[in-house]
């Protein structure tokens, strides 16, 4: 569920976003209306106390890079195609394989004072077999570069939020300083013993669609992907490439395949199998990808729950203050719903605590390369996808419950 209703105050002036369900409940209530399709307007009588209550938050905002905001010393900016997208976008390159620290710095912000701000960007490279490079972006205030915030984007040290061919989004949180007046900002990107590039970015809202798709062979390489090479990673016949290239890997898992589980492991050689007879790994493969899916789809759930239980615990709040509220006739009522409420808030956490514990479970096993007997780690996998079906099952029936309760609640304003 996606916050895509806008919220103005009585004066139009934009103060959040919500739900388009919590849109409505605030009409029918009287204390906003349609503005648009997807804008509402607080009315005056509503204060500014009240606006606090209703769950809505300003947007955040993003910076991303723009290659007319960045100086051009001994780097290179210049025009591509976009591998997210396609469109042709502007990107930074800097850095390279040699002992040679390079730096791209930006232009001066002025930025407001005591404020959250976001730096986004897609980056690719920046790291090398050895280990020892270096990839950095760094925020500093006011040019003071000695005690600026430094990002490490190298070896894990910060997650990105996603990955797509090769290309890693990242999200790099600074607060300005509260002082008087604007601050001075500049954002820079350190690059040495590995050449890196970076791409613009949109909000990771934009993104929500894409699924993740990490290297499935990044446990076997020293480095990550890179455009420097056609494959993202050296060639079979270039240097580090009869190791460490996609084709070389491929080879050696063919070769020997291994699969662990919790605390059981299996190993086995792998055999060809004859032609025109079944390949067991083929379907056990099929099986790990159908958990994969269903875990996917319970993490949807439990979004989409956590948002509709905030919307009832909200409404439940906005009709039970509300001057006009019924008490002597719903108070009781009222409370019931709280008692549920509460009851289903411990639900969900067990549910996302469960989820976890599958997650994890489900990382252990190693998708690239199985192991043991077809039908020990068939086995294995099944244990897992039952119990994981489990909480799917049930996710519908905790969806039925809270609809029910959020009916309840709209009863209480006859």
């Amino acid at each position: 569920m996606t916050k895509n209703i806008i919220v103005t105050d009585a004066n139009g002036d934009i103060i959040g976003t919500t739900y388009l369900k919590r849109a409505k409940g605030l009409v029918k209530n009287g204390r906003a209306c349609f503005a648009g399709d997807d804008t509402i307007r607080m009315s005056a009588s509503d204060d500014s106390s009240g606006i606090k209550t209703i769950s809505e938050e300003k947007s955040m905002i993003y910076i991303t890079f723009k290659g007319d905001e960045w100086l051009r010393n001994d780097v290179d900016i210049s025009f591509m195609s976009n591998p997210i997208d396609g469109a042709v976008t502007e990107s930074l390159m800097l850095g390279s394989w040699e002992v040679k620290p390079m730096v791209a710095q930006s232009r001066i912000f002025m930025l407001t004072p005591n404020t959250d701000y976001r730096f986004v960007f897609w980056l690719n490279g920046g790291e090398n077999e050895a280990g020892n490079e270096t990839c950095e972006f760094r925020v500093a205030f006011f040019s003071d570069w000695e005690n600026c915030n430094v990002y490490k984007l190298n070896r894990g040290y910060i997650r990105p939020l996603l990955h797509q061919k090769g290309w890693e989004l990242y999200e790099l949180p600074f607060r300005t300083p509260n002082v008087e007046g604007d601050v001075s900002v500049t954002f820079s990107f350190v690059a040495n013993r590995a050449p890196m590039a970076v791409l613009p970015a949109l909000e990771p809202s934009a993104y929500a669609d894409l699924k993740d798709e990490p290297d499935e062979f990044e446990d076997y390489r020293p480095q990550r992907h890179n455009i420097v090479f056609k494959d993202g990673w050296p060639s079979i016949t270039q240097y580090g490439g009869d190791k460490y290239s996609t084709e070389a890997i491929r080879k050696k898992v063919r070769s020997r395949k291994s699969f662990s589980f919790g605390n059981k492991g299996f190993n086995f050689e792998f055999s060809s199998k004859s032609k025109g007879e079944d390949d067991p790994w083929e379907e056990i493969e099929d099986l790990h990808d159908e958990i994969d899916d269903l875990l996917d789809d319970i993490e949807d759930s439990l979004d989409d729950l956590s948002d509709d239980f905030s919307d009832a615990c909200d409404d439940l709040e906005d009709i039970t203050s509300d001057e006009d509220f019924n008490a002597s006739e719903h108070q009781s009522e009222a409370d019931d719903i709280a008692g549920e409420l509460q009851e289903l808030d411990n639900v969900i956490s067990g549910f996302k605590a469960n989820v976890d514990q599958f997650r994890g479970m489900f990382e252990s096993l190693d998708k690239r390369m199985f192991g043991g007997k077809p039908d020990k780690v068939r086995a294995a996998l099944e244990d897992v996808r039952t119990k994981v079906e489990v909480v799917h099952d049930s996710i519908t029936d905790i969806s039925d419950r809270i609809s029910d309760i959020s009916d309840r609640i709209s009863d209480l304003n006859d």
